[in-house]
């Protein structure tokens, strides 16, 4: 680091110089940084001078080298630089450096330093480094006043809105809907109401998206796909659920489809770039604290289809998922388990619960919502599983018995009506591996006479049906089967005490 920083007060190497200490502070942390800073500490002109350095390159580095040692006294220089500075790709760099300073009392210059480059006519050639640069002044005003969130007041407007379901079970959510206007397409569910915040009452679907009157389709272009959706009127569309304010709403794009991700990337950012310059700056790209999603779902024809997520209107159906665990199930698949052994008439009023696998708790709090239960136990041999459980269960408002025990020492005078639980499984092809699961698998269903009473029932999420079939039929019946995913290889068994 010595030969680096000497480089800096020569006149050749500089640029690479400096390339290789952000490199080496990158890969050596704390005790680089603090080599660099007594450097520092005995030239501190050093840095300064190289902002004023002929070569673009150069003072982009130095001064994201300056926001690396974070000397509190260079920060009105480096504002200088910024001001000074004429190449556009360089100036984001001061900004990023400023992330690091002190900077409360600079307010009032950055907000007039946004205000400014919003007046500025943006083209192709400059609009990437323009927002940018927006992006970053924008990021540091936020950090010291946080905007002001929209409110969401969408009740009692009539949205047509899209529920995303499991593709094999659509048919739950169309009749958990009830009454209500809808029909099924390849995705989900599409219906008009007046009150979407209801539909949370329903947990079976995965997630809820308003489309657009008009604009439900662009094109591939990123510029001409933000134009339509500005003359489909998403600017009006999104303000008419929300309470009036003064602050752009924030935003995201999601592109799925078959897009490489360097071209989604590209094409994303230039899609922000004219959605914020099309809206007069009502709309503004983040990359947090977002307030509306714009998912792009390519279409099987080409184009793509529109779909608007507000996280203004909050999903708390799962909000008790604090804490996860490693290959943990999405909650929505163990609402949708819960869900399909209902319309079977599966559950016991009242029932004992036992689930020996439990995790972070998810299947057993669905279990807990899908219909009264008696005592609840779940076991985990990880103490930071039974942690996790503890707390989302405290959240859900339930009640469950959770105990750090390996379920084959487990023991328990009073047998269980249900046993519910996500199987361990594998993904590796290794035969070692496939053996120990089998072996899993058996002494498991050994075990089952002893903890589940006769008449009892037993509810399975599971990627190895087949070694389900082979090792239950001693005791159990296999009374229902769903395929949840063919792509993942889950699938629900409900199985029956002989």
């Amino acid at each position: 680091m010595e030969k680096l920083w000497e480089c800096l007060t020569k006149k050749d190497g500089r640029r690479q110089a400096l390339i290789q200490l952000r490199e080496q502070l990158r890969k050596d942390g704390a005790a680089a940084h603090a080599k660099l800073r007594k450097l520092h500490s005995k030239d501190t002109e050093v840095l300064g001078r190289l902002l004023l350095d002929e070569d673009a390159k150069t003072r982009k580095n130095a001064a994201l080298v300056i926001g690396e040692i974070a000397d509190q006294t260079m920060m009105d220089l480096l504002w200088k630089a910024y001001c000074l500075e004429q190449t556009r790709f360089v100036k984001s760099a001061y900004l990023q450096a400023f992330k690091n300073f002190e900077y409360t009392l600079m307010l009032p210059e950055l907000k007039k330093a946004l205000s400014d480059l919003e007046k500025q006519p943006i083209n192709d050639e400059n609009r990437k480094h323009f927002m940018e640069e927006k992006r970053l002044l924008r990021e540091l005003i936020m950090e010291k006043e946080p905007e002001k969130p929209h409110v969401y007041k969408g009740e009692g407007i009539l949205s047509e809105i899209v529920l995303t379901t499991n593709r094999n079970y659509k048919h739950v959510v169309m009749e958990l809907l009830g009454s209500a206007k809808k029909k099924e397409f390849n995705a989900g569910v599409m219906l008009r109401t007046k009150y979407p915040a209801k539909l949370f009452e329903i947990r079976c679907f995965e997630e809820l998206f308003f489309l657009l009157p008009k604009g439900k389709r662009v094109g591939d272009d990123p510029a001409a796909a933000a134009k339509e959706l500005i003359l489909a009127g998403i600017v009006p569309y999104v303000e008419a659920r929300h309470e009036k304010g003064k602050n752009p709403f924030l935003f995201r794009i999601e592109v799925r489809g078959t897009m490489t991700l360097e071209k989604r990337g590209v094409f994303v950012r230039k899609m922000a770039a004219v959605l914020e310059e099309e809206s007069g700056g009502k709309l503004a790209n983040a990359v947090s604290g977002y307030e509306v999603e714009i998912r792009l779902v390519e279409g099987s024809t080409g184009g793509y289809n529109v779909l608007l997520k507000l996280f203004t209107l909050q999903d708390f159906r799962f909000s008790y998922r604090r804490k996860t665990v490693s290959a943990g199930m999405r909650p929505a698949n163990a609402a949708l388990a819960m869900a399909l052994a209902a319309k079977e008439d599966f559950f016991k009023e009242k029932a004992r619960v036992l689930d020996p696998f439990c995790g972070a708790g998810t299947m057993l709090i669905e279990r807990a919502k899908a219909g009264k239960t008696g005592e609840v136990f779940g076991l985990d041999i990880l103490s930071e599983a039974i942690d996790a459980a503890r707390e989302n269960t405290k959240l859900a408002d339930c009640k469950v018995n959770y105990i750090q025990r390996d379920f084959f020492t487990f023991t328990m005078e009073q047998r269980f009506d249900e046993i519910v639980t996500d199987m361990p499984f594998s993904i590796s092809e290794q035969e070692e591996k496939k053996q120990a699961i089998s072996q899993l698998y058996r002494g498991f269903f050994e075990k089952i006479p002893v903890h589940l009473a006769d008449d009892g029932r037993m509810l399975l999420y599971t990627h190895d049906r087949a070694l389900v079939r082979q090792y239950a039929k001693s005791s159990l019946w296999v009374i229902k089967e769903f395929e949840l995913s063919m792509k993942e290889k889950s699938y629900l068994m409900l199985l029956w005490r002989r």
